[in-house]
C-alpha cells in the first residue's frame, strides 16, 4: 500500500512538473507576440483526464463560427443522425378533376437548408403523375421560417450582400444564394455578358459592365436591392477569365415565386393564380414528398465549409422540435441553452447563443464551456463518431484543408475554425505525438487600439499553439487517468459536396483556359457557365471550331451539342450531337458538356 501511495505521489509530482512545462511553452508563444493579447485557451487531455493548459479560460469571447459546435451538437442530440427534412406538395381534398386543380396547391418547406431548385423541380414534376396540367388557384408556400426575422440580431450590414450572409427567411431555396458570372464581350466596347446560374427566379439583371482591350485597371462591383434587382458595374478585359461572385439573394420570397412560376411553365402546367406565403390546412391531400440527406451528412456540409445558413437552419429546427412549434431567434436561444445545460451539465448562464452560425457579434462563449462540450461529446455522447467525423480535418478537407498540412500534422487536428474582423478561433480535437487525444479551445478577440502588427499575427498564434501541443507527449502517470473507449476517428473517404463542387469548378476553369487558347483569333464568343462552356460561332466554316475541339478532347473528356439552322458537314466526327434549331441569328451555338464515362 505504501509503495502504491508513493507511486501515486511520484506520478502526481511528475505530471504537475510536466504540465508546468506545457504552461510555460504555450505562454511563450503568446507572450512573444503580445503579453496583453485578449486570448482565452483551455486544453484538456482526454486520455489522462487532466487539464494541461489554461489561460483566461473563464473569460467570455465572441466565438465566430465556433458557435456551430454548440448548434450542431444540439441538432444531433435533438434530431438524431438519421433525421431527414421532408419537403412536400399537397392539395385540398376533392379539388382535382380532369387534370385541373381547382383550388390551392401547397408547398410545405420545414426549413431544409439544402432544398434546391432541382429538388423543387422534381417535386413540381410529380404533378404530372397526377395528370395535372392546369392549376386554377394560388400556390401557397407553407414555410416554417415565414415569421422569422431574416437576420439574427448582431449581424453586420456589410456581411449581408455576400453568400455567407444570406437571409434565412421567409423561405430557403438554393441556400438563398447564387453565383453571378461576368464573361467579357467578343470585342472591346461590347457589353460584357452577365448571367446567373440556373433559372433566374425573378432576378432582374442591370448590366453596366463593358469590355475593354486590357484587363488592367478593370474591376467589377456587384449589388442587389430588396426587389432582387442585380446591378453589375465595371469593366473586364476582352481576353480575361470570367469573373464570378457568390451573392446572397436579398428577397428569398421573390426568388421562390419566380422559380415556381418558371418551373410550372417549363412543365407546360398552366397556372392561373399567385404564389404567396401562407399556412396549409390540416388534412390536405399529399401529392409528393422530397427528403433531404440525413442530419449526419448535413452536419458535415455545415461544419466542414462553415456554412452559416445551414447552421442557423439546424439551430432553429432543433429548437422548434423541442418547442413543438416554429420559433424565433430569441425563443431558440433560451430553448437550446436550457436543453444543452440539461443534457451536458455545462453551466451556460453567461453564454449568449444569439444564432447557430456565430455570425452575430452578440454571441459569447468561454473556452471552458467549449472544451466542456467537446469533452462531453467525446466521453459520454453515443454519437461522438458522427459529430467528430463532421469536423474539418487538418490538411485534408473543409476550412482546415490548407492548414496543418505537414506529414506530422495532417489528419491529426479535427476542429472548427472561426474568423471575423478582429476575431479568430479554433476549437476541437487534436492527437499528440504519443497518441493522446486533447480537447482544446482557442479564442482571440482584438481589443480597441491593438496594432495591426499584432492582430495580423493572431492566426500564427493559433496555429503555433496547435503545432506545439501536437508535438507534446503528455504523461500517462496521472491518478485521474481515464482510458478512452474511442479509437482515433478515421477521416471520411467520400468527398463532401463542397469538395466535389470545387473539383468540378477547377476542371471547367482549366477547360475554359485551353478552349480560349485554342480558339484565339477566331470569331467565336466563349461563355463560361460553371458546368459547361457555350461557344457562339460567327464563322462560315464549322470545321474550324470542330477541329480545335477535337484536338482538346484527347486530354479533356467532354461532349458537344451543336445547335444550328442547317446540319453542318462534319463527317467522321461522332463527337457532335446536332440539334435542329433555327436561332434568331446566323450563329452556331456549341455547348460543351461533361461526357459520360
Amino acid at each position: 500500500m505504501k509503495r502504491t501511495l508513493s507511486g501515486l505521489i511520484v506520478g502526481a509530482l511528475f505530471t504537475t512538473s510536466l504540465h508546468a512545462s506545457f504552461q510555460s511553452g504555450a505562454d511563450k508563444i503568446i507572450n512573444q507576440v503580445d503579453p496583453a493579447m485578449n486570448i482565452g485557451v483551455e486544453v484538456v487531455d482526454l486520455t489522462s483526464g487532466t487539464t494541461i493548459y489554461r489561460r483566461n479560460q473563464a473569460r467570455s469571447f465572441i466565438p465566430a463560427s465556433n458557435m456551430k459546435l454548440f448548434s450542431d451538437a444540439a441538432a444531433l442530440m435533438v434530431l438524431g443522425p438519421d433525421y431527414r427534412f421532408k419537403n412536400q406538395l399537397s392539395a385540398g381534398i376533392g379539388t382535382l378533376q380532369n387534370g385541373v386543380l381547382n383550388g390551392t396547391l401547397y408547398l410545405h418547406l420545414p426549413g431544409d437548408p439544402s432544398f434546391s431548385r432541382e429538388r423543387l423541380a422534381s417535386l413540381l414534376a410529380s404533378l404530372k403523375t397526377w395528370h395535372i396540367d392546369r392549376i386554377v388557384g394560388n400556390v401557397v408556400i407553407d414555410s416554417s421560417h415565414a415569421n422569422v426575422n431574416p437576420y439574427p440580431p448582431g449581424w453586420m450590414v456589410q456581411d449581408l450582400v455576400y453568400s455567407y450572409g444570406a437571409p434565412l427567411a421567409p423561405v430557403v431555396i438554393d441556400a438563398n444564394r447564387m453565383i453571378v458570372t461576368v464573361n467579357p464581350g467578343d470585342k472591346p466596347g461590347a457589353p460584357a455578358i452577365v448571367e446567373v446560374e440556373g433559372d433566374k427566379g425573378g432576378i432582374v439583371i442591370n448590366n453596366q459592365v463593358t469590355t475593354k482591350d486590357k484587363a488592367s485597371r478593370c474591376g467589377v462591383d456587384f449589388s442587389m436591392n430588396k426587389q432582387n434587382q442585380l446591378t453589375v458595374r465595371g469593366c473586364v478585359g476582352v481576353g480575361q477569365w470570367a469573373v464570378q461572385q457568390k451573392m446572397a439573394i436579398q428577397n428569398p420570397l421573390i426568388y421562390a415565386q419566380g422559380l415556381i412560376k418558371q418551373q410550372l411553365n417549363q412543365l407546360n402546367i398552366v397556372h392561373e393564380g399567385n404564389v404567396t406565403l401562407g399556412r396549409a390546412p390540416a388534412g390536405s391531400l399529399l401529392l409528393a414528398t422530397d427528403t433531404s440527406k440525413p442530419i449526419a451528412q448535413l452536419m458535415a456540409d455545415t461544419l466542414k465549409p462553415s456554412d452559416n445558413l445551414y447552421a442557423d437552419s439546424l439551430f432553429l429546427h432543433a429548437a422548434a422540435k423541442l418547442q413543438g412549434t416554429p420559433v424565433n431567434w430569441a425563443d431558440a436561444q433560451s430553448i437550446i441553452k436550457k436543453f444543452l445545460q440539461q443534457q451536458t451539465g455545462i453551466p451556460l448562464q453567461n453564454a449568449i447563443l444569439t444564432d447557430g452560425s456565430g455570425l452575430s457579434r452578440h454571441d459569447l462563449l468561454t473556452p471552458n464551456q467549449t472544451v466542456s462540450l467537446l469533452k462531453f461529446l467525446y466521453e459520454r455522447f453515443p454519437l461522438s463518431y458522427e459529430y467528430i467525423a463532421a469536423l474539418p480535418i487538418s490538411g485534408r478537407d473543409g476550412t482546415l484543408q490548407r492548414r496543418f498540412k505537414r506529414p506530422d500534422q495532417q489528419d491529426l487536428v479535427r476542429a472548427k475554425t472561426g474568423t471575423m474582423t478582429g476575431v479568430i478561433s479554433l476549437s476541437g480535437y487534436l492527437y499528440t505525438a504519443n497518441a493522446h487525444t486533447l480537447a482544446f479551445a482557442i479564442y482571440i478577440n482584438r481589443l480597441p487600439g491593438t496594432k495591426p502588427s499584432v492582430s495580423g499575427r493572431y492566426r500564427y498564434v493559433v496555429d503555433a499553439l496547435c503545432t506545439y501541443f501536437l508535438q507534446q507527449k503528455p504523461s500517462n502517470n496521472s491518478w485521474a487517468k481515464v482510458f478512452s473507449k474511442h479509437p482515433r476517428i478515421k477521416y471520411q473517404q467520400n468527398p463532401t459536396q463542397t469538395e466535389l463542387q470545387r473539383s468540378r469548378q477547377a476542371k471547367w476553369r482549366r477547360l475554359e483556359t485551353v478552349v480560349k487558347q485554342a480558339l484565339r483569333g477566331q470569331a467565336v464568343t466563349i461563355l463560361y457557365r460553371g458546368n459547361e462552356l457555350v461557344l457562339k460561332d460567327n464563322q462560315s466554316d464549322a470545321n474550324r471550331v470542330m477541329n480545335a475541339l477535337q484536338g482538346l478532347r484527347k486530354k479533356y473528356p467532354f461532349a458537344v451539342a451543336l445547335a444550328s439552322k442547317n446540319k453542318p458537314g462534319l463527317t467522321g466526327k461522332p463527337l457532335v450531337m446536332w440539334i435542329d434549331e433555327a436561332p434568331l441569328t446566323a450563329q452556331r451555338v456549341w455547348t460543351i458538356r461533361e461526357a459520360t464515362s
